[in-house]
């Protein structure tokens, strides 16, 4: 069977949000010794990781599908259907959580969640209309920006907190 169009892109993808949950470790050593996470430090770290693993995996949805189904433009309207699916419920838990916690009000927080949706959007036009590498990899950057901006976000807030 021939290669799917795309595929080192995706894969690229996937390579990267793997680099990006190893970012992680480096949060483990922000705060001073003794101070602890809080709720919300510890909802971030999870975020990176868990958005982390997801596009990397979701990156290769596609590449799982094509041979199965032999035609790009499906491959791309099953795994953006099934992502969309996915997204929504594992963003519904993180937004439960990220209440609990009391920091929606952060703008970081804020800046996430819509991010978060704007991936489960781009997921779900591009199963609905689209069907298209571009929109499913724009979908999974968007997705990866979720955890770029909970890291920073941690790590500025580290800083600060250190400063003090």
């Amino acid at each position: 069977m021939a290669r799917m169009p795309g595929d080192v892109l995706l894969i690229g993808i996937a390579q990267l949000a793997i680099v990006v949950a190893g970012f992680t470790a480096i949060s483990a050593t922000l705060l001073p010794a003794g101070n602890t996470w809080t709720a919300a430090q510890r909802i971030r770290l999870r975020t990176i990781v868990s958005t982390s693993f997801n596009a990397a995996f979701e990156s290769l949805l596609p590449l799982i599908a094509y041979p199965t189904l032999a035609d790009v433009r499906i491959s791309f309207v099953l795994s953006s259907a099934l992502v969309a699916i996915y997204l929504s419920a594992v963003v519904g838990t993180r937004t439960r959580q990220i209440v609990r916690a009391g920091a929606l009000r952060a703008r970081a927080t804020q800046l996430t969640l819509s991010a978060a949706a704007g991936s489960i959007v781009l997921f779900a036009l591009d199963a609905l209309v689209f069907g298209s590498l571009t929109v499913y990899a724009l979908a999974l950057c968007s997705q990866l920006s979720v955890a770029a901006i909970s890291f920073y976000d941690l790590v500025s807030t580290a800083t600060r907190n250190d400063a003090v």
